[in-house]
């Protein structure tokens, strides 16, 4: 270990290295439920992963099912910064939802943490108790956002203004949620060719 690491790490802050050391621990329980499975995510391994050791790990994350519903709340946040800087609240309503169904297939097959919730969130259907409301979170994040959106529609004229936006909203949600789940069970899948359907339950006016 060189003079030059360790002068750079002594003047990192107490706060630094939290959050590097955090960040680190996640990344590693994320390659772990994607790569090994659910079942291998124990505190042993992610610590040994991240460099750092069983009791870090318990003390940054904590036990394993607390570990599990603070990836997904982070999960959450991520996505909803990710959703804010793409999507910027002047987008048409149309256009808005166009753009959260591609980010939602984007980050099925590019982003590690998303796909790790997607493990995780078949995993609460088994077993509810530990993960359920932390996956009840994120699902009413997902169905307030495409409300919000549909709601606009109705407001801008874009959408039926007898549209149930709850409706549309779950309507929306769940073939996304059956397009992750697919991928979990068929990984050749090309979920691309899913998308138009997805397109396809964004209202319109008749014609």
């Amino acid at each position: 270990m060189s003079e030059c690491w360790l002068a750079l790490e002594k003047k990192k802050t107490q706060a630094e290295r939290r959050e590097e050391s955090e960040r680190k621990l996640f990344d590693a329980l994320v390659t772990i439920i994607n790569e090994d499975g659910i079942q291998m995510a124990t505190c042993e391994s992610i610590g040994l992963k991240a460099g750092y050791s069983r009791g870090l790990t318990i003390q940054r994350l904590g036990k394993k099912d607390e570990m599990f519903v603070k990836l997904i709340d982070r999960m959450v946040s991520e996505t909803e910064e990710h959703i804010t800087s793409q999507i910027p609240a002047e987008t048409d309503a149309r256009e808005a939802i166009r753009r959260y169904i591609d980010i939602h297939f984007d980050d099925l097959q590019n982003k590690p943490s998303y796909q790790a919730y997607f493990a995780l969130m078949a995993g609460s259907v088994t077993d509810y108790a530990l993960l359920g409301d932390a996956v009840t979170r994120a699902h009413d994040f997902v169905k307030r956002l495409l409300v919000s959106y549909l709601e606009r529609g109705k407001a801008e004229g874009a959408f039926p203004k007898d549209l149930d936006s709850g409706i549309q909203a779950v309507s929306i949600g769940s073939y996304l949620l059956g397009v992750a789940l697919q991928q979990k069970l068929h990984p050749s899948l090309d979920i691309t060719l899913l998308k138009p359907a997805a397109y396809s339950l964004i209202p319109s006016l008749p014609e």
